[in-house]
């Protein structure tokens, strides 16, 4: 089968609905799934998606596909991600199927896919998926695997908030902007004993609202300001299918998430001392001081949800955490990304230390920090970009502490860490899309970062400036 094979990224499929991918291309991709699981002795799997409009047809195309290669599934229905690895425990099976596109605009649809439990394809297995695809090398089964549907909702409720003890009640507000979380985590913050004030309730999977993303600043300021009128003591924001989320303290500062994984960092250390806490490469240095003041190990790894996991797993680490609001728990929970249980943990913690999140905020080392910038560059040229990039990185910032492929195998672009910031740019594994983050300790060095980094992109003919892709462009613009 002809499929565009840039939809098979490095740990998910994605792409553009009735583009890239219909019902046909979505079956050919279950049975290619289903085959891979055969292949490895797994006959159940779990399945669920979220409430992207493509997502129901897409939901019963992957279905008719993995049925006949004689998979047995388990529908979970319309779901948050971290409630398909939640089932796959809940159910005992290795296989398991989310449909989502995450954080991407509404036209894109994709899969993330079970290789164990809440594991899921890296680089060499998504290949191995898109050769069985291009090729239809796919298992025929004699008999049908058999479909039954489970509602966890109530379980996957009952094992989150068992998990944790929030000491005093919070108001907070929550902007879960008309998402797949819409349905769960307002009732779960107010089965934990908080009040909740609603943001873009109700779900819409054309996101009127703009599109689920909480590293988006105009959707955190949003989120700030509607903190603010309602003195609350912190918002929170969520991705479309739930697995990642965003800060804002009760003083109207967004957080950037690098320094939410200091926050958790700090909180496992306490209790973990010397432990070791994976982060990504886009994370500003405060997660490093932090571990580091802390008595911890701090390993800077690749970007992208899989890589931190497998990472976490190999290390023996008990935390990890990535920019973008993927948050990795290994001491009391799975290990999987999950923006539920973030949420409660960083409200225990603080009813724990009886501190506000500001004042917490404000115990660790301070840099003036961008967002994470994303700015619209093609699949097929966007790593030739970044190559070029990095040699003029490398060359404009000798002095400093360089990491590339050279220092983290793999690696997709280049960072420069000073005595007082850093600067990364890389190219995305998920979108045709660079991203970019910058931080300093002045406001005139943070400014000629900036300038920097605008000048370096427009220089660039490949780079797109008008793109649905494209977030928090304006500091770069």
């Amino acid at each position: 089968m002809q499929v565009n094979p840039l939809i098979f990224r490095n740990y998910d499929i994605r792409g553009v609905v009735d583009k890239d991918l219909n019902p046909q291309i979505v079956e050919a991709i279950a049975k290619a799934y289903g085959t891979f699981l055969r292949k490895r002795k797994i006959k159940q799997a779990v399945i669920g998606y979220d409430c992207r409009l493509s997502g129901p047809s897409y939901h019963e195309a992957f279905i008719k596909g993995l049925t006949s290669c004689g998979i047995d599934l388990i529908d979970l229905g319309m779901v948050m991600t971290q409630m398909v690895y939640y089932g796959q425990y809940r159910f005992q099976t290795n296989g398991g199927v989310m449909i989502t596109a995450s954080h991407n605009p509404w036209n894109y649809n994709g899969f993330k896919l079970a290789i164990g439990y809440s594991l899921t394809t890296g680089p060499e297995e998504v290949q191995e998926l898109r050769k069985l695809v291009e090729t239809e090398s796919f298992f025929k089964s004699e008999k049908k695997g058999e479909v039954t549907k489970a509602d966890i909702k109530e379980d996957y409720i009952h094992d989150v908030l068992k998990r944790i003890e929030i000491k005093r009640p919070y108001k907070i507000v929550m902007d879960t902007h008309k998402g797949t979380t819409t349905l769960f985590n307002p009732e779960i913050a107010k089965k934990a004993g908080c009040e909740v004030i609603e943001m873009n309730s109700g779900m819409d999977g054309s996101f009127p609202a703009g599109t689920p993303d909480p590293t988006d600043a105009k959707l955190m300021a949003n989120l700030a300001k509607a903190t603010l009128e309602n003195k609350a003591d912190v918002g929170l924001a969520y991705d479309g299918d739930g697995d990642r989320i965003g800060f804002v303290d009760e003083k109207g500062r967004v957080l950037w998430n690098d320094v939410a994984v200091a926050i958790f960092s700090k909180e496992i250390l306490e209790r973990f001392p010397g432990t070791k806490i994976v982060y990504n490469t886009l994370c500003s240095q405060v997660v490093k001081e932090v571990i580091k003041a802390n008595g911890g190990t701090p390993i800077m790894w690749l970007t992208g949800h899989a890589f931190i996991k497998a990472k976490i797993a190999e290390v023996g680490a008990a935390f990890g955490g990535e920019l973008s609001g993927h948050f990795f728990f290994a001491d009391n929970a799975y290990g999987h990304d999950d923006g539920t249980y973030a949420t409660l943990r960083v409200l225990e913690y603080l009813s724990e230390k009886n501190m506000t999140l500001s004042q917490l905020y404000e115990t660790f080392p301070q840099f003036i920090s961008s967002p994470e910038i994303k700015v619209g560059c093609p699949d097929d040229k966007k790593k030739d970009v970044i190559k070029d990039l990095s040699v003029k990185f490398k060359k404009d910032f000798a002095n400093a502490e360089i990491t590339d492929e050279n220092v983290i195998p793999g690696d997709d672009g280049v960072r420069a860490d000073f005595n007082d910031g850093m600067l990364v740019i890389r190219y995305s594994q998920n979108g045709p899309y660079i991203t970019v983050k910058f931080e300093a300790v002045t406001q005139e060095v943070f400014e000629k970062r900036r300038k920097y980094v605008s000048d370096m992109l427009h220089s660039y003919k490949e780079v797109i400036w008008d793109d649905p892709l494209c977030v928090n462009i304006d500091f770069v613009k």
